[in-house]
Parts: C-alpha cells; sequence; structure tokens
C-alpha cells in the first residue's frame, strides 16, 4: 500500500476540480444515527420490525463486515507488512446537505470589470511565481468556462492566494457575485504584493551573491596572472620578505634573532586565512617594530634638564628636585641603570 503523501493530488489537480467540478453542496447539519434507526424502527409495522430498517440493515451489514475486517486484520497485516489495512473504530460522521444553485447571472459592468481585474492579477502571479506558472497558465488557457462564470472565478482566485482560512471561506460563503469578486480580488491582490517582494528580495540576494563571487574570481586570476609575470609575489611571500627586510637593517640580538626565525618558519606552513597565522603575523610585527640596536647619547646637564622642567612645569618643587638628583647621581655613575621613577598622586599633591 502506498503511503497517503503520495497519493495527495497535486495543486494542479485541485485547481481542475475548482474549474471543472459541477456539483456543489452545502452542509446544513449533523445526523444523529441512534435518532434515525429509533425513528424507523417506530414507523415500521410490528409484522416487519423483524427485519428492521432499510437504515438499520445497512448498519448491520456494516457492522458484521467490520468485524470480519477485523478478524482478519492479522493476516493482512502479515500480507502488506507495515502498510496493512487498519482497523478504525471510529463512528462515521453523517451530515444533511443540500445542492446549491446558482441563478444565472446577468453580467454588469461592475462583474466584467470585476473578473477582468481577477484575471489580470491571476496572470500577473503566475507570471512572477514559478511554483504556479506551468501547471496554472495551461489551466487558465484551456479553461474558459472559469472565465466565463463569475463564480467559479472567485472560487479558483481565492483558491489560489496563501490567504487564512477565514478569509477563504468568506468568499465561499458569499451570495453577491460583486462582492464575492471584490474579496478575491482583494486575496489575490494581497497575494501579487507577497509575490513580488519574494521576487525583489530573492534578485538582490542573487545580484550581490553574483557581484562578491565575480569580484572575487578576478582578484584571484589578477593575482594568478601578476605572480606568473613576477610582478607581484604571493600574499604570504610578501609578508615574509617584508620581515626579513626590516630585520637585515637592525642589529638584533641573537636570542631575539633566534626567536624570529622561528616565528618566520612557522609562519611560511600557515594558512593564509587561519587564526594562528594573524596571531603569528602580530607577533612578528610587534619583535620587528622593536628599534633593536638603535641608542641615544645619555645628556646628564642638570642647568639644561632645571630650565626645561621650570618651562614645562609650574610648582611641584619636591618633584623637580628628585628627578634632578636622579640626574645628578646618574651623571656620578656614568649610567641610568634602568630605574624607574613614579610618581603618585594629582597635580599638587604627588609622592
Amino acid at each position: 500500500m502506498k503511503k497517503l503523501s503520495e497519493n495527495r493530488p497535486t495543486f494542479g489537480d485541485f485547481a481542475s476540480f475548482l474549474l471543472h467540478g459541477k456539483e456543489n453542496i452545502r452542509i446544513t447539519g449533523v445526523v444523529d444515527e441512534d435518532a434515525i434507526i429509533n425513528s424507523n424502527n417506530e414507523k415500521t409495522p410490528n409484522s416487519k420490525k423483524k427485519k428492521g430498517s432499510p437504515l438499520s440493515r445497512k448498519l448491520s451489514r456494516l457492522q458484521k463486515l467490520s468485524r470480519a475486517n477485523s478478524n482478519n486484520k492479522d493476516s493482512l497485516n502479515e500480507g502488506e507488512g507495515s502498510g496493512g489495512v487498519t482497523n478504525d473504530n471510529r463512528p462515521i460522521l453523517m451530515v444533511r446537505t443540500e445542492n446549491v444553485y446558482h441563478e444565472p447571472i446577468e453580467k454588469s459592468q461592475e462583474i466584467k470589470a470585476l473578473s477582468a481585474e481577477v484575471i489580470k492579477t491571476i496572470r500577473d502571479i503566475i507570471s512572477l511565481n514559478p511554483l504556479y506558472r506551468e501547471s496554472l497558465a495551461q489551466i487558465i488557457e484551456a479553461g474558459k468556462r472559469v472565465i466565463d462564470d463569475p463564480t467559479h472565478l472567485a472560487d479558483f482566485g481565492a483558491a489560489l492566494t496563501s490567504g487564512e482560512s477565514h478569509q477563504i471561506q468568506a468568499v465561499l460563503e458569499c451570495p453577491d457575485i460583486p462582492e464575492r469578486l471584490m474579496l478575491t480580488l482583494e486575496l489575490l491582490k494581497k497575494e501579487l504584493a507577497i509575490v513580488t517582494l519574494q521576487k525583489k528580495l530573492g534578485k538582490e540576494v542573487e545580484e550581490k551573491f553574483t557581484k562578491m563571487q565575480r569580484k572575487y574570481l578576478l582578484q584571484e586570476q589578477l593575482k594568478i596572472i601578476k605572480r606568473e609575470l613576477g610582478i607581484e609575489k604571493d600574499d604570504k611571500d610578501a609578508i615574509l620578505d617584508k620581515f626579513c627586510e626590516k630585520i637585515s637593517s637592525m642589529t638584533v640580538p641573537k636570542e631575539v634573532e633566534t626567536v624570529i626565525e622561528e616565528e618566520l618558519n612557522k609562519l611560511s606552513f600557515l594558512d593564509n586565512h587561519s587564526s594562528e597565522f594573524n596571531v603569528t603575523r602580530n607577533y612578528l610585527d610587534w619583535l620587528t617594530s622593536i628599534p633593536w640596536g638603535k641608542t641615544s647619547k645619555e645628556d646628564f646637564h642638570l642647568e639644561r634638564a632645571k630650565v626645561i622642567l621650570d618651562e614645562d612645569h609650574y610648582g611641584l618643587k619636591d618633584i623637580k628636585d628628585r628627578i634632578l638628583e636622579f640626574i645628578a647621581v646618574s651623571r656620578l655613575k656614568g649610567s641610568v641603570q634602568g630605574k624607574i621613577l613614579c610618581f603618585v598622586g594629582p597635580p599638587g599633591n604627588v609622592h
């Protein structure tokens, strides 16, 4: 037994049903089976009660058939596997119905105008949405009946939209043809706006992606051409050459030079887009930005230092005296010896 999903009608079948369906019915109420059986038994003469009413005899046969199906359920399941027939004990819903007949419609100017606008909107939706384009284009071209009958046209247009259930139900229940067409037209216009927006967004995303992809491909092709001509090296090779050039102009200590060589060797094996590549590159940037081997002559001139301090800073006598004292001691020893002076506190109250 095939799955239910494999037997579901397509949208084309559903639309064809709307176009070519000949009978419309309206459900007016639910039938109580027990009440019908009792009513029929009361109306039947005593001599015929043993046989039962036609409805009761039908129900009796259905019950027997149901029991027979229940007894054979195991054998059916074994033969069909997981797709075997199942026994559903739920009661059958019986309803009262009546046929719905539409009086001949006199096509007024209003109905003609609304019908034309509905048809135009449906065609616009089909042209924008490929989901309905193939199936509905053939149905609309062949199904002249839906175009000629405003009632079927309204029902068909409402079914085409993705409106809420109560909105489509309102179209089906509306007896006034112009109002029915107007309700359908409103749903179709909303659907057209949604489809137009979807197409616009899809086009923008596609154009953006195509532009980025084209730019990336052109950049890669340009890199390959320049590399073949010797005009430009690969990004990684250019970075390594830059670091080597910076190191060659410095007097780097032996320990630092060993570390730099290890990091350069590590960088040459890393992928350009990896996070570790960026970490190693930043570390090399810092190592090569330090002015290795560059020194300045120490200036221990006390009088010049005092003039500069007085010009740049007002007050702060204790701080200035401590700085001058430090310069004087360094002048006597001939070296600063890497000492650091720390002054803490707000201006005017520094210690």
